[in-house]
């Protein structure tokens, strides 16, 4: 059995002047049908969105999206999409605030009839979980680059740092305590539980199955030195596309 949620996410390559020079991830969301691949802004500039310092050896102009292949569960075959237009305009859109939030949403031009769409169901965001501070999250995506039986994601395990209500550095973003490691930048983050959990009306479940409840985009440490790292919440994505 494979997680359906596993599906979601996708390896990057970050490619500038037809060479690899890093991962990363994504997943795709769709607005009135058409996909937009989900990940950060500093994915797509090669630049730290608060510095402006490089991240990345060279500034990408390409990303390489590991896609599923119709028909054909554990198939993946690579598309490119460009991230800038003849002209030197960007092709992904960003929040009205721009690089102040790390999440943009790129349109995906490359689709054919060999590939599968999975697209992140965004209603899990509203799932009735009341998340709350050391809830284990996880963090689907592909640290350094790796994955398993193919593109398959690996799930890094962390709880959440902070209070999710509670903005930090002035930010819809909340904390996450967790090994993460490069490639992990564009990663869904979910929180799973099975039981005992609050809801908003004051409920609380002491059983009754599985229940999700999709938390945000992973953008990486806020420190070098320190296992805690950022996720940006779901609304930032609906914000952008609701720009578009």
């Amino acid at each position: 059995m494979i997680d359906p949620l596993s599906a979601r996410s996708l390896l990057l390559n970050i490619v500038a002047k037809n060479d690899i020079v890093g991962s990363a991830t994504g997943f795709i969301v769709e607005k009135e049908k058409k996909p937009f691949l989900i990940t950060n802004w500093h994915v797509v500039t090669g630049r730290n969105p608060d510095t402006d310092d490089l991240v990345l050896e060279r500034i990408p102009d390409e990303l390489q999206i590991i896609h599923h292949v119709l028909g054909q569960l554990g198939k993946w075959t690579v598309r490119s999409e460009d991230l800038y237009l003849p002209g030197g305009k960007p092709c992904w859109r960003e929040h009205a605030l721009g690089k102040k939030f790390d999440v943009v949403a790129l349109p995906i031009e490359s689709i054919d009839n060999m590939i599968v769409i999975y697209s992140m169901d965004m209603s899990l965001a509203d799932t009735d979980i009341i998340a709350q501070p050391a809830m284990p999250v996880s963090i689907i995506g592909f640290p350094y680059g790796l994955a398993t039986a193919g593109a398959w994601p690996i799930w890094k395990t962390g709880h959440i740092a902070s209070d999710p209500d509670l903005d930090y550095d002035g930010r819809p973003a909340f904390l996450i305590d967790a090994t993460t490691r490069g490639g992990m930048s564009g990663s869904p983050v979910v929180l799973r539980l099975s039981g005992g959990y609050n809801t908003k009306n004051g409920k609380q479940i002491l059983a009754g199955g599985i229940a999700t409840k999709f938390l945000g985009v992973y953008s990486g440490r806020i420190h070098a030195d320190a296992e805690i790292g950022m996720v940006w919440r779901p609304h930032v994505i609906n914000e952008i596309l609701e720009n578009i």
